[in-house]
């Protein structure tokens, strides 16, 4: 059923565990229906993010459209969620479209300015009824062999603090290390970060970048308060890798729809491990 992500994530504040929020890429029906039906087989919330880039191909409305439609045939809680919006405008887009969760990151600007914006942007929210989360500690990307493309911001809890006081999210995304795309060796994450800003703050917090972060920090951040769990590049990695796999095994038959479905099966039991790692099964 779609519902909005405030519900969720305070609901997993509250008792200690985290929503998954996959990336779908695109509004992509195989990725979506496997979040979605691995998420009603274990009886816990998701949410299915759209990275704006991603949705150059297939359209935002495609998306949209595509992830309702699936959120209705389940039962469990569906947020749909815009990551990352990097403009008003672009947040204002997708709520009129009908995302029922929004992300607007102002991480790459100064503190004021950054929380000048959110503020901004959370004011439209709160007309629609949608919970907004922000960033703070702008998040690197590493390439394909996992080699670092810019830097690597670790948020200052002080400045944290001065940020909180400034604009007033739902939730909030805090840079401690992390970034987007496969780590390879040693993670130097400061969940410690986390830790000290839950000293003065009880908003929810989001870990973005999860592929291939240790677990044992993932499970550390969900004591230190956060409740949203971002996985994009394992699960798009995978779903190609599945799709060759089906390729190479004479799978599809010369049927489009059994490739699919193939690659669909497979994915969701990725997906169900995220959903155990979140601590959300049976939470819905």
């Amino acid at each position: 059923m779609l519902t909005t992500s405030f519900e969720m994530m305070e609901k997993a504040y509250r008792e200690g565990y985290a929503v998954p929020a996959i990336n779908t890429q695109g509004g992509t029906y195989d990725i979506i229906r496997a979040i979605c039906m691995a998420a009603e087989e274990l009886k816990s919330p998701v949410i299915l993010a759209h990275y704006v880039n991603t949705g150059a191909y297939s359209g935002h409305d495609w998306f949209y459209e595509t992830a309702k439609w699936m959120a209705e045939k389940v039962s469990v809680p569906v947020a749909i969620h815009l990551d990352h919006g990097d403009s008003f405008e672009r947040c204002m887009e997708m709520l009129h479209i009908g995302f029922t969760s929004i992300m607007y990151d102002g991480s790459a600007f100064s503190v004021e300015e950054n929380a000048r914006r959110t503020e901004e942007v959370a004011k439209v929210c709160r007309a629609f009824g949608v919970p907004l989360e922000a960033e703070i500690g702008e998040l690197a990307r590493l390439d394909d062999q996992g080699h670092q493309m810019g830097l690597s911001n670790i948020a200052d809890p002080q400045v944290v603090k001065q940020y909180l006081e400034l604009c007033s999210p739902d939730s909030l995304a805090i840079g401690i290390g992390n970034a987007h795309g496969f780590y390879k060796g040693p993670v130097d994450i400061h969940v410690d970060v986390l830790e000290k800003c839950r000293e003065f703050t009880d908003i929810p917090f989001v870990l973005h970048g999860c592929t291939g972060m240790d677990e044992t920090l993932i499970c550390r951040a969900i004591k230190a308060g956060v409740a949203k769990i971002n996985f994009g590049t394992q699960v798009r990695c995978n779903y190609v890798n599945y799709i060759k796999e089906g390729l190479a095994q004479g799978r599809d038959e010369g049927h489009a729809w059994k490739l699919s479905s193939y690659a669909e099966q497979r994915l969701r039991e990725d997906i169900k491990d995220i959903i155990r790692l979140a601590g959300s099964e049976g939470k819905a």
